[in-house]
């Protein structure tokens, strides 16, 4: 289950040691194993464990398109207590999965990130009620008196009282566990639109999601990059950007090929959850322009974040976003 931090971890420290964590095998089904000792190595730390919002990375794996690519990749797994932001910005691993929410916040605190894919173009976190819970809307619910199991140090939740009140609001802890959603009607608690619900459905409880992505749409799950390591490493970047995208092309394509293989990876979500998480994530990754496309950012999109940071005051300032951030073309990434 998803805890607080999976939505928000921010950046207030560099972090001097590693965390040990889990790994998914570097390349293990990929064809051309003998071909290793001449890749270049990459880690990839994921902040949570392997589940369908990866799904490209690991496809990328599954089909040998990193080692097509000359990269021996290896996916380390993440939890609620891998501070991945401050990981790659410190260069201690050279890629990371952070929020785009992290990626500012750091730079404005002098870290040395860079996001170079951005997986989920449409914000995946929202409120799920029970299916029956009369309230259809984020203002009808901010302006309710219902108890919501949430973080409220978000920046959202700053953003919604600004527009909604929510004065009569009561905010308890979000734990992210699911026992007192089941058994209570009017509960409501932030989610992971693709995660907590599904579970939930599976347990016999529908429910409905009010998505956060009208009032608050940062990207997420953000591949990142260090400054230093980008800049002497551009071509392992792209190399490793090219693959990650037709892994996403892949995936999206036919997530049944490839959930097996994270489904082994990850005990604690049914090969069915992941199944459907990845048709209900299919649309929040796809972009509008088609998915030649999946992972690009826009400038209009960061310089959005940041001045909802700053109003939000998480940060006091955003710098220039051209420089948080790498576009591309279709075939290759473009300079800042």
């Amino acid at each position: 289950m998803k805890k607080v931090n999976r939505f928000f971890l921010l950046a207030v420290a560099a972090v001097g040691v590693m965390f040990g964590c889990d790994r998914a095998a570097p390349n293990a089904a990929s064809p051309n194993t003998a071909k290793t000792t001449a890749l270049t190595p990459i880690t990839l730390q994921l902040n949570w464990v392997p589940e369908p919002e990866f799904g490209g990375m690991f496809a990328a794996l599954q089909d040998g398109l990193y080692v097509a690519e000359g990269l021996a990749v290896d996916i380390r797994k993440g939890g609620a207590q891998v501070p991945c932001a401050q990981l790659v910005a410190s260069g201690q691993v050279p890629f990371a999965i952070v929020s785009g929410e992290e990626v500012l916040t750091l730079r404005a605190r002098g870290g040395e990130i860079v996001a170079v894919f951005a997986t989920f173009q449409r914000n995946p976190t929202g409120f799920m009620l029970h299916k029956n819970n009369p309230i259809d809307s984020l203002e009808a619910l901010w302006k309710s008196s219902s108890t919501i199991g949430i973080d409220p140090g978000m920046p959202f939740v700053a953003i919604l009282n600004e527009k909604y009140g929510g004065q009569n609001l009561k905010m308890v802890p979000y734990s992210g566990a699911l026992a007192t959603f089941l058994v209570t009607p009017d509960s409501v608690q932030q989610c992971f639109i693709t995660a907590e619900p599904v579970e939930a459905k599976l347990r016999g409880v529908e429910a409905k999601v009010l998505s956060l992505a009208e009032v608050f749409n940062p990207y997420s799950a953000v591949i990142a990059t260090n400054e230093t390591y980008l800049k002497e490493n551009r071509a392992t970047v792209e190399a490793f950007v090219r693959a990650t995208t037709q892994g996403w092309i892949r995936y999206l394509a036919n997530p049944e090929k490839y959930n097996p293989a994270i489904a082994a990876l990850n005990p604690s979500m049914t090969l069915e959850a992941m199944n459907i998480a990845a048709e209900l994530e299919r649309s929040l990754i796809t972009p509008a322009s088609g998915a030649a496309d999946i992972g690009q950012m826009t400038m209009d999109r960061w310089r959005s974040l940041g001045q909802q940071l700053v109003d939000t005051k998480v940060i006091p300032a955003c710098g220039p976003v051209e420089n948080a951030f790498l576009s591309r073309g279709k075939s290759a990434i473009q300079a800042p």
